[in-house]
């Protein structure tokens, strides 16, 4: 008798041997196939993605120049050309006539010249030592006479005033600056510009003169049309016992390895304490907003509010709202007719959160803004009779800030201070809606401070690669 049982047992080996065969036989009957229009694939190795590019407000710089191949607000004139830039002078001009000026200018070129007015033969110029490129010579002598020289096809020609145009974009937020434009052109130019709305084009006159007090114009409102990019942060802190009364913001002066040089100019409305931090001194490392985050943590347990980023082309304005709507019964009306009673409701809402409003503008590498903050609680419902019937209505606090700043691009603006404490009762004992004989109370009182921090940077548009 064989053990099968028994891993030695000559049995199990030779049916081991078998099982091996019997399962090898199939396999060694197997032919290769070929399979109709087969072909190799070319799988590729898999590539990772690329790396996201840091959009044009991302970058460090505070302030960021963008050449533009043409910008806005630039004069055009119709047909116009430049003379030869060829240096020529020293002139002396003593009460010369503009026709007998430019005669002597010109005379070593063969320019034809014509005259529309015969100002250039009355009107005269003093001038000694004239000497530099020929178009800014016979621009010169023109201004000196207030009268135009334009070089059109190969003609010059003297005019009284000359033709511009220029195109208004819609910039300057709810007030349109189109107006305001053409009033400052007529108190330059000394004539009343004519304004198309629906192209936003201006078309004035002016003389040499008055056209280079004209484009110093309007190089001081292309100046103002930059864009602003605030990087806004709002936290909640919810204050320790020991930090009921609010965040101690002298404490940020030797925070960690800055030395940051605040001040707070103190209240500028109802527990509000705006604060303005400049540029540290040490390092060269300025404060950001994980440094805010990391202080403002040792007074509590923070949470972040709302995280975004406000743009505003300087001279506009822009608002951020967020608020939570809670609506409420607000009327109830009975009517009797043929013995049924009909009863008819009236709803209204309550928001609660805040309203962010900024008005800005930029102008000699400083941040002008106006900052309106309006904050809308909704505290609870207190219950009240009308008529038998038992109403809600919503209890309420609202508070408002409004301020001005002036800021440097890149630095970082503190608005704290405003606290808020919620003082909740409890109480417990026999009874139903409320306790008949109260056997214990508790109160509870919770301090919140929201905490606003912005940081603005400028984007300035230009015409040329700086």
């Amino acid at each position: 008798m064989y053990n099968l049982n028994n891993p030695s047992s000559v049995f199990v080996k030779l049916l081991r041997v078998s099982v091996v065969a019997f399962a090898s036989f199939p396999l060694l009957s197997c032919s290769p196939v070929n399979v109709p229009g087969a072909r190799n694939l070319s799988v590729p190795s898999p590539a990772m993605a690329a790396q996201r590019q840091d959009a044009v407000n991302e970058k460090p710089d505070s302030v960021i120049y963008l050449p533009l191949g043409s910008d806005v607000l630039v004069p055009k004139a119709p047909g116009s050309a430049g003379l030869p830039k060829e240096v020529v002078g020293p002139f002396e001009l003593r009460s010369e006539t503009v026709a007998g000026a430019l005669q002597l200018i010109l005379a070593d070129y063969e320019i034809p010249m014509a005259f529309e007015t015969d100002a250039g033969f009355e009107r005269t110029v003093t001038v000694t030592n004239l000497r530099g490129p020929l178009d800014d010579i016979v621009r010169k002598v023109c201004s000196l006479a207030d009268l135009y020289c334009a070089f059109e096809d190969g003609l010059l020609i003297v005019k009284e005033t000359q033709t511009f145009t220029v195109t208004v974009p819609p910039i300057g937020g709810e007030n349109d600056i189109l107006s305001d434009i053409a009033k400052g052109l007529q108190a330059i130019t000394g004539i009343a510009p004519i304004t198309e709305s629906a192209t936003r084009t201006i078309i004035y006159e002016a003389t040499n003169r008055t056209s280079e007090l004209a484009e110093r114009y309007f190089q001081r409102v292309r100046a103002s049309t930059a864009l602003i990019v605030f990087e806004v942060y709002i936290w909640e802190v919810s204050l320790n016992n020991g930090n009921s009364t609010g965040i101690d913001w002298e404490g940020i002066e030797a925070f960690g390895k800055f030395a940051s040089g605040i001040s707070i100019p103190g209240s500028v409305g109802a527990n509000f304490n705006p604060i303005s931090i400049g540029l540290p001194t040490t390092g060269g490392v300025t404060f950001g907003s994980d440094d805010v985050f990391q202080f403002i943590s040792e007074y509590g347990a923070v949470k972040t509010i709302s995280q975004p980023q406000i743009t505003v082309l300087s001279g506009a304005t822009a608002s951020l709202r967020a608020a939570d709507t809670v609506h409420y019964v607000s009327s109830l009306t009975r009517s009797v007719e043929d013995g049924e009673t009909t009863v008819s409701t009236e709803t209204d809402s309550v928001d609660t959160g805040f309203t962010l409003t900024i008005a800005s503008h930029w102008d000699s590498a400083t941040v002008y803004s106006k900052i309106d903050i309006s904050l809308e609680e909704f505290k609870g419902f207190q219950n009240f009779d009308a008529d038998g019937t038992v109403l809600q209505l919503p209890q309420t606090t609202e508070r408002e800030l409004s301020t001005q700043i002036r800021i440097r691009p890149g630095d970082s603006l503190l608005i704290a201070g405003l606290v808020r404490e919620n003082d909740e009762f409890d109480t417990s004992g026999a009874g139903f809606d409320s306790p008949f004989f109260p056997t214990s109370r508790s109160v509870a009182t919770s301090n919140t401070e929201l905490v606003f921090l912005l940081k603005p940077r400028v984007i300035v548009y230009t015409d040329e690669e700086r």
